[in-house]
């Protein structure tokens, strides 16, 4: 049985943690979990969940652990491989489930030498809007696609990869750099588009006090990761903002064309016929 340690029993570790308990093969459970954060409530209630084996709020707690998983917010990820790298040598393996990877792998590949823990960049493509351990729940990785950023050829990758896929997700390759230009797009241009969105709604709530009576399934739709945690997506902008401006621009002029094409019915129903074909 492999031990692993899981700093950051939120939702995202918290039903990591869930999945990892519930492997068995030949009837026989395949992973050890120790929970490690800061806040020993919220440790207990990892461990009523069944997220955890045991819990500790000391991060010296990892030495005993084969595999590492930090699940905080994306700016913090660095300076927990530093702090590890005092417990562990290169017999662990540690990984991140963050939704930046470029600028990441590169300070922590600075900071590494030959008795360093070894370093799989993971980000699974799931999650809900909610966040905390009381939302965890073994369904969040099921089906899921798992971005690596390691060489999928190395040992420690292949034993990360081979984990994900115990827990029923499947797994994809790809560089830092390409992940953090294509999930811009897929993921964190939505999310700034939502949060944009539900902010003008607020501002206009509170001179038209009709207004939420006349929402429905699309407002609902575009809204929705509009209550994801701040906390979570300002480090993720920061970080990923070179690709973001240059989206955000692209989005702008398709609004701007979009709107001129009021005034030419042909062309308002080519733009929608693009957008519509499947």
């Amino acid at each position: 049985m492999k031990t692993v340690a899981i700093i950051g029993v939120g939702l995202m570790g918290g039903s990591l943690g869930i999945a990892l308990r519930h492997i068995l093969k030949n009837g026989s459970r395949q992973y050890e979990v120790i929970g490690i954060g800061r806040n020993i409530k919220n440790l207990k209630l990892a461990k009523d969940k069944n997220a955890v084996d045991s819990y500790s709020t000391e991060l010296s707690s990892v030495k005993c652990a084969d595999i590492i998983f930090i699940c905080t917010p994306v700016n913090t990820i660095v300076n927990f491989y530093k702090e590890i790298s005092k417990y562990v040598n290169n017999k662990t393996i540690v990984c991140d489930i963050g939704s930046i990877k470029f600028n990441v792998d590169n300070k922590i590949k600075q900071l590494q030498h030959k008795n360093s823990p070894a370093f799989i960049g993971c980000h699974p493509m799931c999650g809900i809007e909610q966040n905390g351990i009381e939302y965890a729940s073994l369904d969040i990785y099921n089906n899921a696609t798992v971005v690596i950023t390691s060489n999928p050829k190395e040992k420690n990758t292949k034993i990360i990869s081979r984990l994900w896929k115990d827990i029923g997700c499947k797994t994809f390759f790809m560089s830092a750099k390409e992940h953090d230009e294509t999930v811009a797009f897929t993921s964190h241009l939505p999310h700034i588009i939502s949060f944009s969105f539900y902010k003008m709604f607020k501002e206009k709530k509170d001179k038209n006090k009709n207004i939420n009576n006349l929402v429905a399934g699309s407002f609902k739709s575009l809204t929705r990761v509009a209550k994801s945690s701040p906390e979570m997506w300002i480090p993720i902008f920061l970080n990923n903002k070179k690709n973001l401006k240059i989206l955000s621009n692209e989005l702008c002029k398709q609004i701007k064309i979009f709107v001129n094409s009021f005034s030419d019915e042909k062309k308002l129903r080519e733009i929608l016929d693009k957008s519509t074909r499947q």
